[in-house]
This record gives C-alpha cells, sequence and structure tokens, in this order.
C-alpha cells in the first residue's frame, strides 16, 4: 500500500492509494473504496459533485454514478506519471508528474485550468509533490523532493501565474525527503518526511517550529479536518510493520478547508 493524497470534506476523509489504483472513503468508522486505474496519484473535491482524480494520464470524475474521464493528456512522456496535485482557490487543478526511476528530471508541473485549458508551469522535476497556497493566495509552495527544499513562489490568483522562485526552508540535514504538505490557519506548512518518519511545521519565514513522529517511517502527506478542523491525518506507505496506515493526531491549531475543482 502507497497511501497519499489525503483530503478532508464534507466530513468525510479521502485519500488514494498509488500502487492498487484506489479512491478511499473514510466517513466515520466506514471505510470504502474504488478501483479508477493505474498510479492513481490525487483527488480533489468537484464544484458539481464528486471528486477529480488523477490516474494514468488523465483527470477524472469519480461519483456515485462511476467513473467518467473529464480530461486525457494528449503528449504524455512514458518515463513519468502523476504524483501530487491540489486545486488553487479558482479551482484550477495543479498536478506534477514525476520520473517513474525517481532518478531523472523528466517531470513536470502542470494545471488544468478553466475551460480544460492544459498547460506546463515547471519542467526539469524528478518527483513532484507537495503543493500549498498561503492564506491570501499570494505565495504558493512546492516540493520536488530530490532536491530536500520547499520552494516558495509569487503567485497570482486571477491569471494562474507563478514567479521568482525562492528557497523557504532547505532540509538536507534531515533524514528523508519532503513529500506532501498542508497549511494551517496561521499560515504555517505541515510537510511530511518520507523515510524520516515525521511531520515537520514550518512558519513563512522557513523556520522550522515543530514536529509530529509517527510510527511509520514513510510519511508521504497530510491534512486537516475533523469536526473542529484540528484533527491532523498523515498517509503512510507499507515499506515497513507500522506502515500502510492513516493516523490522526489531535492538534491545537486548525487547518483551512480544501478548493473545490471547477472547470
Amino acid at each position: 500500500m502507497l497511501y497519499e493524497g489525503p483530503v478532508w470534506f464534507k466530513n468525510t476523509l479521502y485519500f488514494v492509494d498509488i500502487l492498487k489504483g484506489e479512491v478511499h472513503t473514510l466517513r466515520g468508522d466506514k471505510h470504502t473504496w474504488i478501483k479508477v486505474g493505474t498510479y492513481v496519484s490525487s483527488l480533489q473535491p468537484y464544484k458539481k459533485g464528486g471528486l477529480v482524480v488523477t490516474a494514468d494520464k488523465s483527470f477524472y470524475h469519480v461519483s456515485e454514478e462511476g467513473v467518467r474521464t473529464i480530461y486525457e493528456v494528449k503528449e504524455w512522456d512514458n518515463r513519468n506519471r502523476f504524483n501530487d496535485g491540489k486545486c488553487d482557490a479558482m479551482g484550477r487543478y495543479w498536478v506534477g508528474t514525476m520520473n517513474l526511476e525517481e532518478k531523472y528530471p523528466t517531470g513536470a508541473l502542470f494545471v488544468l485550468d478553466k475551460g480544460l485549458r492544459f498547460r506546463k508551469v515547471l519542467e526539469g522535476i524528478t518527483v513532484s509533490n507537495g503543493l500549498a497556497w498561503n492564506l491570501d493566495n499570494t505565495k504558493m509552495y512546492y516540493i520536488d523532493s530530490p532536491t530536500k527544499k520547499v520552494f516558495e513562489f509569487a503567485f497570482n490568483l486571477s491569471t494562474g501565474e507563478i514567479r521568482d522562485r525562492k528557497i523557504l526552508v532547505d532540509l538536507t540535514r534531515f533524514q528523508g525527503v519532503p513529500d506532501g504538505m498542508t497549511i494551517d490557519s496561521e499560515g504555517y506548512l505541515w510537510v511530511a518526511i518520507y523515510g524520516g518518519g515525521k511531520v515537520i511545521r514550518v512558519s513563512p519565514k522557513g523556520e522550522i517550529v515543530g514536529e509530529i513522529k509517527v510510527p511509520a517511517s514513510h510519511t508521504t502527506s497530510v491534512t486537516f479536518g475533523g469536526n473542529n478542523m484540528r484533527t491532523l491525518f498523515i498517509t503512510t506507505a507499507n515499506d515497513d510493520p507500522e506502515g500502510g496506515y492513516v493516523y490522526a493526531v489531535e492538534t491545537d491549531i486548525k487547518g483551512v478547508e480544501s478548493f473545490e475543482c471547477e472547470f
């Protein structure tokens, strides 16, 4: 199991199992899942209902009615697969690709915009991963895992353009690499450290101000949820006996709601 991409929406936790191609739903004690396709990498709530899911080389609408294709990428590099993705406040779906061998910079970051306009935003990426925006949507945060850095861009919400990349925090001194991340209501990032068995909290100035240790070494991603948005859900991979679970940790800090996709 490679659990990833957790999203809390309408009292439900959603996440994917990338390798099994499944979308999982956890509402209360009821756990269900549906097979979507190869390498299901991310999901987001859809304004029209249901979810938008990235898998294979397509974006899919997953709902109670079934699975249908929203958009298929025509020019696809078979050295890559989709990885982490997330919608911004305007409903655009940002999603990256990663090199299947995790060695070469063949990946990129893309965005599916209104009118189903698909465009490349960054290239020369090896393992495209975590995405987040600051609270006033003037900055976008981004991870290319092998760099062991969290990058910050100036972000234009109205146009969906990014510029002026800089390093927010360098994590080369840590064991493991940064993977998925989320942001809280105070504007701090929570970053899962894959291979490090923890989640770190990073200030808007790039200061590491706290950490939560996880029994599983391969923590993959995080999101806030629960009735008061103070539960941190942490997905993991089953590379060790404590992996392949979703962990829940109560915090004193509230998260923020996920944005819905709108095409």
